[in-house]
């Protein structure tokens, strides 16, 4: 753990002024600021290694499914309905938000629309990626691609959150595109639970009161008072103790 640490500081020292760059852009431009990610399948060249362009889910769950066919289940069945649609399907996944955890991530990524999440591949090591979030997408570059292409870099996750069935059913629904062992010209890449679990530590920091306050408001809005450390180290808490983050 310790040799992991060590080298995820070294990257988010070499990272942490284009985030700070990047966070005050998102600040000025307000409502109008959304991480860019192409919907088309075209390949680019990075650093002279193609790369494959991240197709997000798309924006909203009309374009996604028939709401009116999903209207006519009960919120089980549409649940069941929702893993088996994604069952099979290469790089995505389908999952439950629970509302008030979807409400808490929609108003607070409102006002901290980046947050940088350690993904454990392992106890001893880590996978540093930087989350860019406008509703309803949450996107997540790894950091050292951020670090050199900023926005230009390609998501290796992108979700969407749509909450068109909170009323009717008490569900939000979420879908995943992400980058996978198959995927042309990947560096890095993550598996379903990766991916998964990326998602929900993210909803995790962001929903629960405490670690919002300690950890998300300090890195967008006082980053001096961030605690490097004590934020890897709760991760790794929250990662190895949590069943349904695991």
């Amino acid at each position: 753990m310790r040799g992991g640490c060590r080298a995820l500081r070294e990257v988010w020292r070499r990272a942490s002024a284009n985030i700070g760059a990047a966070r005050a852009g998102a600040t000025t431009a307000g409502a109008s600021w959304v991480p860019v990610v192409s919907r088309t399948t075209e390949r680019r060249r990075c650093n002279g290694a193609s790369m494959s362009t991240l197709i997000p889910p798309g924006k909203t769950l009309g374009e996604v499914t028939h709401i009116e066919l999903l209207e006519k289940e009960d919120p089980d069945a549409i649940v069941e309905i929702w893993r088996e649609y994604h069952e099979g399907k290469n790089a995505s996944f389908g999952a439950r938000v629970n509302p008030g955890t979807y409400r808490a991530f929609r108003d607070r990524t409102a006002k901290c629309p980046m947050f940088v999440v350690p993904l454990h591949k392992s106890p001893s090591k880590f996978l540093t990626l930087v989350m860019q979030a406008k509703e309803p997408y949450a996107s997540f570059t790894a950091i050292d691609d951020f670090r050199k292409l900023q926005e230009a870099a390609t998501p290796m996750l992108v979700a969407a959150h749509y909450p068109e069935l909170v009323e009717s059913k008490g569900l939000v629904l979420v879908q995943a595109k992400f980058v996978d062992a198959d995927t042309a010209g990947a560096v890095e890449h993550l598996t379903g639970q990766e991916a998964l679990r990326l998602l929900r530590l993210a909803h995790k920091f962001y929903a629960d009161d405490g670690l919002y306050e300690k950890f998300v408001k300090p890195f967008n809005h006082a980053q001096k008072k961030f605690d490097f450390d004590a934020y890897v180290a709760e991760v790794a808490q929250v990662t190895w103790s949590d069943d349904v983050i695991q």
